[in-house]
């Protein structure tokens, strides 16, 4: 019984480390389309495209934020480094309506995914660039060492135009 108290408590009191993958912000990020100066606590150029994540105060969420220099669509791919077999979460701001969409990629193509992990998200187009931000559970890529991220941005406000410009990115996670 007392090993079992003891395995309990041990497991209790690691969990806590295997959540902090990555640094987290004081405040958590707000999904509002407006990528803040201090809302991210890790910020990447690449391509033209700033590129910003950050883990909740709770450690339960992974948040995204992608701003582009286009008035078109903008992507980031979770899992892999290249399109195929990515995780895509794709959004455009037409104006009138946003879209975003959760896709797969399949070769050099991608199609609508089965699998739903975004929780929170929201595209805005201002002047001439294009933020995407939302989040994912952190659970959903906790097990590796790293996390690959491939990011771009299109011209059109439509989800099967070809990428303007395209980057890789790996988040490689703290212990």
């Amino acid at each position: 019984m007392k090993k079992y108290i003891l395995t309990l408590v041990i497991v209790a009191l690691a969990l806590p480390l295997t959540a902090q993958i990555i640094s987290s912000s004081p405040i958590d990020p707000k999904v509002d389309g407006v990528f803040g100066s201090q809302e991210y606590s890790n910020t990447q150029e690449l391509q033209g495209m700033k590129l910003g994540y950050t883990l909740s105060n709770d450690g339960n969420t992974l948040y995204f934020a992608l701003r582009a220099p286009a008035k078109g669509w903008v992507s980031v791919g979770l899992g892999t480094k290249r399109m195929h077999l990515s995780h895509m979460v794709m959004g455009f701001d037409a104006l009138t309506s946003q879209t975003i969409s959760e896709e797969t990629g399949r070769g050099h193509s991608h199609s609508p995914s089965k699998d739903k992990i975004v929780k929170l998200s929201i595209v805005k187009e201002s002047g001439n660039e294009t933020t995407l931000e939302f989040s994912i559970p952190s659970a959903l890529y906790a097990n590796g060492s790293e996390l690959p991220l491939i990011l771009a941005y299109g011209t059109k406000d439509d989800l099967r135009s070809k990428h303007s410009k395209y980057a890789s990115y790996t988040i490689t996670y703290t212990k």
